[in-house]
């Protein structure tokens, strides 16, 4: 019989795409026949769309390097700790001293659905009970499981999205066509983002995954220390990070680096003349002035697209190596309309060079 598992506060955001197993009653025959059949039942959601999140194994293959850099940058080394409760959903309860009563059983988050017979919850999640009787004749999970894959697959409005269809919920997505710099400011990131998106999404982590990644390592989360070297590298020192940026962008990146106070795109003419002596010390030898004046012109124009395909450039060159968690505090952002600013504490920056 399908449930619905009311839950408050829970310390990570949900992911709809992702089955949870979960078990209060620690029933350990079902708990081994998921470890045995672990990888096929994996393969089985995966060819579905789902993101199958079995805790005891998440917490050994979470201890990637890369992914914990990408997903934890404060983390100096990937020991792990040891998470004692792989149930521990199950605490967030409404009635946390019913989590005994829960079978084991596959969980799927309700985005946008409020059950009222669940007063408190901030969080719903559809609960399919794996029941003993289904392994009387065949105890292979694998081939259970793939029949509640069906099931869900065929029957995904009942199953699903149910409550959404009651309610004749549906979402549009609205785009406008922006003609100055500002208003296509976030539209451009988006563009760009698409371009690395294939490897950021290899190593984000999302609902559960994140908070066990969290909760692998050992350091506290922190913002990095920026240093600005003798030879202008960007240096996230806590992070043990380097982050690369061609000229102008880097260029850009250092005047809104110091001006903490923001910058009005419509206001970047004012700059010009600091943007370009700033360029043309990063340029060194290489520096052109008629091309860098061409450059410098087109960045700082309100009417024209170029500083945003820097600011983006920008952006890209942070959450290509951490989370956006962690990389929005470093690059270029702000709402339309209003100032754009590096919300960077600027304690956190060292100047190496002090001539930039």
């Amino acid at each position: 019989m399908i449930f619905t598992l009311g839950l408050i506060d829970l310390p990570f955001e949900p992911d709809k795409n992702q089955i949870i197993y979960i078990d209060g009653t620690n029933n350990t025959s079902i708990d081994s026949l998921v470890r045995y059949n672990y990888f096929g039942i994996r393969r089985s959601f995966e060819a579905r769309g789902y993101d199958f999140c079995y805790i005891p194994y998440l917490k050994q293959e979470l201890l990637d390097h890369e992914k914990i850099h990408y997903n934890a940058p404060y983390a100096k080394s990937g020991h792990a700790k040891y998470i004692t409760d792989d149930n521990f959903i199950l605490k967030y309860m409404v009635e946390p001293d019913k989590r005994t009563e829960v079978p084991p059983s596959l969980l799927y988050y309700i985005p946008d659905f409020e059950d009222k017979s669940i007063p408190g919850a901030h969080y719903l999640f559809r609960g399919i009970p794996i029941s003993e009787l289904s392994f009387e004749s065949d105890p292979v999970l694998r081939g259970v499981l793939k029949d509640i894959l069906i099931d869900i697959d065929e029957n995904s409005d009942r199953l699903l999205y149910r409550m959404m269809d009651d309610d004749e919920m549906s979402l549009m997505a609205c785009e406008s066509r922006p003609t100055i710099a500002d208003e296509e400011f976030d539209h451009e990131a988006k563009v760009l983002m698409q371009e690395i998106e294939e490897r950021i999404e290899k190593l984000r982590e999302k609902g559960i995954k994140s908070y066990i990644i969290e909760n692998l390592v050992l350091n506290n989360k922190k913002l990095s220390k920026m240093i600005i070297t003798k030879t202008n590298k960007i240096i996230l020192r806590e992070y043990f990070t380097e982050i690369n940026m061609t000229p102008l962008p880097k260029a850009v990146y250092f005047l809104f680096l110091k001006h903490p106070e923001g910058i009005m795109f419509s206001y970047l003419p004012d700059y010009r003349e600091e943007l370009l002596e700033i360029y043309r010390k990063l340029r060194g030898r290489m520096y052109n002035e008629e091309e860098a004046r061409k450059r410098v012109w087109a960045v700082t124009d309100p009417l024209n697209n170029s500083i945003n395909e820097k600011c983006s450039r920008i952006r890209e060159a942070f959450v290509s190596q951490f989370d956006e968690r962690f990389a929005r505090w470093y690059y270029v952002d702000g709402e339309r309309g209003e100032v754009k600013k590096i919300a960077l504490p600027r304690d956190l920056v060292e100047w190496e060079n002090k001539d930039i």
